[in-house]
């Protein structure tokens, strides 16, 4: 696995030439190397540490028996 030194040594390399270079088309491919390098970081910690979602479960809905109900209708009186 490449180190997050490197990556950004390479960064750092990819921005120096950009300032330098006058070519447009030079620069923008510096801009797209660093680009591409952020991806390599932020993609492989995605894949190290995955968000594992738990099931959910429901619990059965609890019913309140009353002495003096008629039944379990809201209309029930």
């Amino acid at each position: 696995m490449i180190s997050n030194e490197q990556i950004l040594n390479q960064i750092e390399k990819q921005i120096h030439k950009a300032k330098m270079e006058t070519n447009e088309l030079a620069t923008r491919e510096a801009f797209a190397a660093i680009r591409a390098l952020c991806d390599v970081v932020l993609d492989s910690t995605a894949s190290v540490n995955p968000i594992q979602s738990a099931p959910v479960i429901s619990a059965p809905p609890i019913t309140l028996k009353e002495a003096d109900a008629n039944g379990e209708s809201l209309f029930d009186f």
